[in-house]
């Protein structure tokens, strides 16, 4: 929630799904750096415009990414209401993991991730605390169903952004190696293919989101890819009718970040495939950035 507009409309996309009761939204984490210190005001603003405003919201708080100058996350925190601090003064997130995890049924939680996996890896190092007794590995694996993660690029990559930018590609290796449930990947292949903002010209200009897409290059009327609304509406609702699942597999990381696909070798892992068109998907998508805050 710094770098790129597409992370507001993931999360309009998650709201709208929450409005017609397919979804709960948990806890908010975010792993962007920005110099103006407003991730977590933007996404609380995007939270109360759409009437949750009390969503748990924590903030990376190491030294692992170089902050972004980002081009919208301080006019979301100026112009609109929200309830964040600044963001070095914001629960860390793996803390804000375990309160949601540790509070959850066992078995019933998607993580849904769109940017770095630093937050992930913190989570599975992390240590018994008040909200749990058990270590991170060990409360992932008994509450986590899965994790839908927009990342790689498939079959295979050289590094795409959000598993190598800024050396975080150790990170990415970490968490898809040791990862003790299923994942499901969104590739950068996909995402690139859907394009969308112009929905939001028809919300009013109270609408957070709408300012993101307008800041950024002015994508409201160019567009944008889709990547990580696509990774939210794969999570809440399965890969039908939009998508097909590959068979399962194995994605293989480098340090780097580059990864590769070993269908031979099952480890639980599996990516989505075109199925309907860009269009189509498009339309789908444009549909709930649209809608107004609300049931």
């Amino acid at each position: 929630m710094s770098g790129d507009c597409d992370d507001t409309g993931a999360l309009a996309v998650l709201h709208k799904l929450a409005d017609r009761g397919e979804a709960e939204v948990l806890a908010c984490v975010v792993n962007g750096i920005d110099r103006d210190r407003a991730v977590a005001a933007s996404v609380s603003a995007v939270n109360t415009y759409y009437g949750r405003p009390g969503i748990p919201i924590g903030v990376y708080q190491g030294d692992r990414c170089q902050p972004t100058d980002s081009l919208y996350t301080a006019a979301l925190r100026d112009e609109f209401p929200h309830h964040a601090l600044p963001d070095d003064q914001m629960p860390a997130a793996p803390g804000v993991y375990r309160a949601a995890l540790a509070a959850a049924p066992d078995g019933s939680v998607t993580i849904i991730s769109v940017g770095f996996l630093i937050n992930l890896r913190e989570l599975m190092e992390s240590q018994p605390d008040a909200h749990s007794p058990l270590a991170g590995m060990e409360l992932v694996r008994r509450k986590v169903k899965h994790v839908v993660l927009m990342g790689g690029d498939f079959p295979q990559s050289g590094g795409e952004y959000n598993l190598a930018h800024c050396g975080v590609g150790p990170d990415s290796q970490f968490v898809i190696e040791n990862w003790p449930t299923r994942i499901l990947f969104l590739g950068w292949e996909i995402g690139n293919r859907v394009k969308t903002g112009n929905g939001l010209a028809a919300t009013p200009v109270s609408n957070p989101v709408r300012r993101a897409y307008e800041l950024y290059h002015n994508v409201l009327v160019a567009k944008r890819p889709s990547w990580d609304l696509m990774t939210v509406l794969a999570a809440v609702r399965g890969a039908e009718p939009l998508w097909t699942v590959s068979s399962p597999g194995y994605c293989e990381m480098a340090a780097n970040g580059a990864n590769g696909w070993v269908g031979s070798r099952d480890r639980g892992h599996a990516y989505l495939i075109e199925k309907e068109t860009p269009e189509a998907v498009a339309r789908a998508l444009e549909e709930f950035l649209a809608m107004p805050p609300g049931r």
